[in-house]
């Protein structure tokens, strides 16, 4: 396993509340839920950074940054 840190991500959030306004994520809900998910990971590479993400958040990564730890 390797250590990444996550310095800028964003999870596909468009479909979250299928337009319901009553279950749509606010833009604020949506940064805080971005900025949950910086930080350090453990993953094997960066396909499995990708789902590690996935299986904490319930939500697939859209875009990513990251730099590998040593």
């Amino acid at each position: 396993m390797k250590l990444y840190k996550v310095t800028d991500i964003e999870l596909y959030l468009d479909e979250v509340g299928d337009g319901d306004p009553e279950w749509t994520l606010s833009e604020q809900e949506q940064f805080v839920l971005n900025q949950r998910c910086l930080g350090r990971w453990k993953a094997k590479d960066e396909n499995d950074l990708r789902d590690v993400i996935f299986k904490a958040f319930g939500y697939h990564v859209e875009s990513i940054k990251w730099e590998e730890k040593a």
